[in-house]
């Protein structure tokens, strides 16, 4: 019985799965438009509302001498900062995500009609997310190498993919002048 579950079921999610030469490129840009727009979506409003949420005031008061087991905080910053590795992980994790998909729309709407002033929404919308992630930092927050390196991952994954490519045909080349049962 399960065995003919677990066919049903792959036959069922096979059904759905993309299919070259059958599934059209506009058919499949659109549907990568609409996730990416989704995850962009997502990820943004993660960004500028973290888990958590934010602190509401400035703890301690500006009169009040902070107790030695408490960690200050002002209004406005990440709840979750407090626990600086869990923060780190979903701030760099929520700016890859949103970046790869601002990436994803970018080369999708090249051609589009107006696709320049998509291009300029998606880099305002960037710079918001930026800003966003900015003032819910906590104040003295070292993260701009990390977010750096999160906003730029698309690209380097792109490029390093490209140039990986690049080298293998360059070797299997270099390989098959060396390698007498080659020629």
């Amino acid at each position: 019985m399960s065995d003919q579950h677990d066919d049903s079921l792959r036959s069922e999610i096979k059904r759905f799965q993309y299919k070259p030469g059958i599934d059209s490129a506009s058919d499949v840009r659109n549907a990568l438009l609409v996730v990416a727009t989704l995850i962009a979506a997502i990820t943004f409003q993660a960004g500028v509302n973290p888990p958590g949420g934010v602190w509401q005031e400035k703890y301690p008061k500006s009169h009040e001498a902070l107790p030695p087991s408490e960690e200050s905080h002002d209004a406005g910053e990440a709840v979750l900062a407090l626990e600086s590795t869990p923060f780190a992980f979903f701030l760099l994790s929520n700016t890859a995500a949103f970046s790869t998909s601002g990436f994803i729309i970018g080369i999708l709407v090249q051609g589009f009609p107006f696709d320049y002033l998509v291009r300029l929404a998606l880099l305002l919308i960037v710079c918001t997310y930026v800003a966003s992630i900015i003032a819910v930092l906590p104040s003295g927050a070292a993260y701009t190498v990390y977010l750096s390196v999160a906003f730029l991952l698309p690209f380097i994954l792109v490029i390093g993919r490209h140039l990986w490519r690049r080298i293998k045909a360059l070797c299997a080349k270099c390989w098959s002048s060396i390698c007498c049962c080659c020629n």
